[in-house]
């Protein structure tokens, strides 16, 4: 009621009991509004005076560490191109091999001699002719096996599904020293729901990784270029 008593209530008509409410509740009204200026003010106040502005940091771009030459030295990666024999082309053999060393220089680029019937090249992906096969430099299968095996003592062989180009070697290399990207897992995907991880494509995971187009459609492979990737 306000300082109204019950009797000036009471004796009051209609209209001026409205009257008196319409004045009370103008007046809170006005108190809600003073103390939200008040707030106003005191937040206007904090931040016309703005702290000095702190000139942005740059990213700081972290340097790769440098290897040194005799740590460099002990890697080497692998590339190997096949050819098909039997009647259907299908069986593999092994047709090409390339090394190259931490910078990418060429350290073996051998063409084996086939012992069986040759009936599908893969000119296509394998960029390998007849010609290739047969020329003086080409080497047997034993002798190139050999000389991949001098070159890998002592090395981390790195390359991209390994597995077959070993196979094809007939070779073995301890796990401890063999870094395949095909099963790096930060470098395999998800292809269904399962969660499974599966290898990627080296034309893929080069181009996602070093934005470069190797493996182009319609271009044969190069090993070099594999094994420098």
């Amino acid at each position: 009621m306000g300082a109204h008593t019950l009797e000036q209530v009471v004796d009051s008509t209609p209209t001026e009991i409205e009257a008196r409410n319409n004045n009370a509740t103008k007046r809170r009204r006005r108190r809600r509004n003073k103390k939200n200026s008040d707030t106003g003010s005191t937040s206007s106040g904090s931040s016309s005076s703005p702290s000095p502005t702190r000139p942005r940091k740059q990213p700081t771009k972290i340097a790769e560490p440098e290897l040194d030459p005799e740590e460099k030295a002990r890697y080497v990666a692998m590339d190997c191109e096949m050819v098909g024999c039997g009647s259907t082309g299908r069986s593999s053999s092994l047709a090409r091999v390339v090394m190259v060393d931490f910078d990418g220089n060429k350290v073996l680029d051998l063409y084996v001699r086939q012992t069986l019937e040759v009936t599908d090249y893969r000119t296509f992906v394998s960029g390998i002719t007849a010609a290739n096969l047969e020329s003086e430099d080409a080497v047997d299968f034993y002798e190139c096996r050999k000389r991949v095996l001098e070159v890998l003592k002592g090395k981390v062989l790195v390359g991209h599904a390994l597995k077959n180009d070993m196979n094809a070697l007939k070779i073995q290399h301890p796990w401890y020293d063999t870094r395949d990207t095909g099963k790096y897992e930060p470098f395999m995907k998800v292809r269904f729901d399962d969660g499974i991880l599966w290898p990627r494509k080296l034309k893929d995971l080069v181009k996602n990784k070093l934005n470069r187009d190797i493996q182009v459609y319609g271009v044969a492979h190069c090993p070099f270029e594999d094994a420098r990737s």
